[in-house]
């Protein structure tokens, strides 16, 4: 199923980012409370809160279920089903946490509130979280780079057409059009005006607008095309990526004339 449009009525009322993050802090938040309630469990006076390590880690069973349909859905948008490796450990990683917690669940119905196996099993799901968050990181974060004294957009929104793309030509003039300009740029690729960066290259166009995860654009800066993008320089940081994202998705749009 296409979720393109709840992506694009978003982008209409200014939210331009994935959507699953925050029910992964969510999910995040009530595996680790669990392990905290479960540690306090331990001392005599404060077994009750077993109970509350219980309700963490129920609710956090729960909670995984959106978290990972939101997040299909970001990695369909905005990577195109590409199995690039964070993505791989991460989904790993939240099928482990989903059987981690369905234990702890059982668990907790047949042995006592005092049994080590419960912190076992709490101990496990908050490591596991960690990686969950250590390859959530390496997506927004891994390929990112200093550029040198290359000027990088600093606003977060995009206020007009004519601002957007004036942002998208900084970073093409510091990063891409060394090599993509000129009469002959490599597979006939000019990314020095508007009309050359829509029209695309020999391969077909690099922009399609509305869609940053299917954009090749996307794809090679990010390095899920080969060979990543800049070919002779450091990546592109993930502000500079962002702000490309942000104006594929958001149409697009020409610089007004």
């Amino acid at each position: 199923m296409n979720f393109d449009f709840i992506y694009h009525f978003l982008a209409d009322l200014g939210y331009t980012h994935p959507l699953h993050p925050t029910l992964t802090h969510l999910t995040i938040g009530l595996v680790i409370a669990a392990l905290i309630f479960r540690v306090i469990a331990l001392l005599p006076a404060y077994g009750k809160y077993g109970q509350t390590a219980r309700h963490c880690s129920t609710l956090a069973f729960l909670a995984i279920f959106p978290t990972v349909l939101l997040g299909l859905m970001d990695w369909t948008y905005y990577y195109g089903n590409n199995w690039i490796f964070p993505i791989k450990m991460k989904m790993i990683l939240a099928g482990v946490l989903t059987v981690l917690l369905l234990l702890a669940i059982i668990l907790n119905l047949k042995l006592s509130k005092s049994s080590g196996a419960l912190l076992v099993i709490y101990l496990l799901s908050f490591l596991t979280v960690i990686g969950l968050g250590y390859f959530g990181g390496e997506i927004l974060y891994g390929k990112s780079t200093a550029s040198g004294g290359d000027a990088e957009p600093a606003s977060a929104g995009i206020p007009s057409a004519a601002a957007a793309f004036a942002e998208v030509q900084t970073i093409f003039r510091n990063n891409c059009t060394n090599c993509h300009a000129g009469t002959n740029p490599p597979s006939s690729l000019d990314l020095t005006s508007y009309e050359n960066v829509m029209k695309g290259g020999q391969n077909g166009a690099v922009v399609i607008s509305g869609k940053p995860g299917k954009s090749e654009l996307i794809r090679r800066v990010r390095g899920i095309s080969t060979p990543q993008m800049p070919l002779a320089g450091p990546a592109l940081t993930q502000s500079a990526i962002g702000t490309l994202e942000k104006w594929i998705a958001a149409g697009a749009p020409a610089p007004e004339k």
